[in-house]
């Protein structure tokens, strides 16, 4: 209970592990089929003796195509892989649709003249990236990580204060001759401004690449997030709605760009055993594929349940002065992957960190997203140019709290969370 455990002091200048107390509630578990339904599918795998490329995969990628209402679905060992081996596809499939205009192929993607100009892909072993990605810095890492892989520069730009999502006025101050496209984000799984991104991206003829890390269990009027911009990838790891252990999925409607995309994942390989370009093992195992084809007869159940949670978080905390709460678009509706608050020391009598410990001394596990920013960690920050101030990024990093969400929050947990919160806010 609440009352229980190390008095709630707040330790404004201790700077140890916030959840070295031990944990009670955990930040977040999965919700996965049934224990005997996992088992079935592992024996029909084993007994099949296709550990990939079989027909788990196949099944997913068409049921997952289907709920998104895209023509191709790509499952990849992880988001991560996903978002690396589109940068690759891209220039790649911007060659091909090119040439394929007029041809009757159906893919509706325009020629990328930036990336063609650029030559993204034959100029790979240059030391000096060439073109620019436009991509914000309150992310998580694997965005930009995915675009420095490929040779290109990560132009970070700054978020929106209430949806934490990436400023679309950001993004067009920052396109230059440079820039060869465009990267957002459904923080947290809120959905972002598909349709003034793709405005923008249309009037500079620019890729719009999503990641969609979050999106699954997100929707848009009515539609699930998944179609939009050139392409959106999603993560299915243990912390999303749609969990596979690990793996991704790679949603366009560019024909094109979904065959580059599958051939990266086999090493570059079409079948001929010729490598027509750099690839990697991208493959997702069928025992993951079967874990995530079941879970997503779940999923719309666990999207509405994390946003009873959310409305429950909201009603518990909504008086409290300095707490904050991310807000989302008219017709938009998030996943809530995570339900993520703001501290505003000033109001709430105390730091982000510091309401971090005195939840983690009453054994509740937190995450703070995303601290230090995508601009300020270390593989990434010469990129940064430092005469342009990220005041919105810097401001979230430094106060966004994750509270526990998932399949063993319920109502009680929620009121428990809620209490501590309350009696450090009395405590100060």
């Amino acid at each position: 209970m609440p009352g229980e455990g190390p008095p709630l002091i707040p330790e404004y200048h201790d700077s140890g592990d916030p959840n070295r107390y031990g944990i009670r509630v955990p930040f977040v578990r999965p919700a996965l089929p049934a224990a005997e339904t996992i088992a079935r599918m592992a024996a029909e795998v084993i007994q099949s003796g296709r550990l990939t490329k079989g027909p788990y995969c196949e099944r997913l990628e068409a049921a997952v195509a289907r709920r998104l209402g895209v023509r191709h679905a790509v499952a990849v060992s992880s988001c991560t892989v996903g978002l690396m081996l589109v940068y690759r596809a891209l220039d790649l499939a911007a060659g091909s649709c090119r040439s394929r205009r007029g041809s009757g192929d159906p893919c509706e993607v325009a020629a990328f003249d930036a990336l063609s100009r650029f030559g993204v892909a034959k100029t790979a072993s240059r030391s000096e990236p060439l073109g620019e990605v436009i991509i914000p810095s309150f992310t998580f890492l694997a965005a930009p990580a995915a675009i420095v892989w490929n040779n290109l520069r990560p132009v970070f730009v700054d978020a929106e204060p209430d949806t934490t999502n990436v400023s679309v006025a950001a993004v067009r101050a920052a396109i230059t001759p440079r820039t060869v496209a465009i990267a957002a984000c459904h923080n947290f799984g809120n959905p972002c401004d598909i349709a003034a991104l793709e405005a923008l991206t249309q009037e500079y003829n620019l890729p719009l690449v999503v990641d969609a890390a979050h999106g699954f269990g997100a929707s848009l009027h009515g539609r699930p997030v998944g179609a939009g911009g050139t392409v959106e990838v999603f993560s299915l790891s243990p912390t999303k709605l749609l969990v596979a252990g690990e793996g991704g999925i790679v949603a366009t409607d560019c024909d094109c760009l979904a065959h580059f995309v599958r051939m990266g994942r086999e090493y570059g390989n079409d079948g001929s055993y010729d490598a027509l370009f750099p690839g990697v093992n991208g493959r997702m195992p069928e025992m993951s594929a079967a874990i995530a084809l079941e879970g997503l007869s779940l999923l719309d159940d666990i999207s509405a349940d994390r946003n009873r949670l959310a409305r429950a978080y909201r009603d518990e905390l909504g008086d409290l002065p300095g707490i904050g709460f991310t807000q989302t678009m008219p017709g938009a509706v998030s996943s809530y992957k995570d339900f993520s608050i703001t501290v505003d020391p000033t109001r709430f009598g105390m730091t982000r960190d510091g309401l971090r410990r005195v939840l983690a001394a009453q054994g509740i596990e937190t995450r703070a997203y995303y601290n230090p920013p995508c601009h300020r960690q270390t593989a990434f920050e010469h990129f940064h140019d430092r005469s342009k101030p990220l005041p919105v990024t810097e401001m979230l990093s430094a106060r966004s709290l994750a509270l526990p969400i998932g399949a063993h929050v319920d109502a009680a947990v929620v009121r428990e969370v809620c209490d501590v919160i309350a009696n450090a806010k009395q405590a100060v």
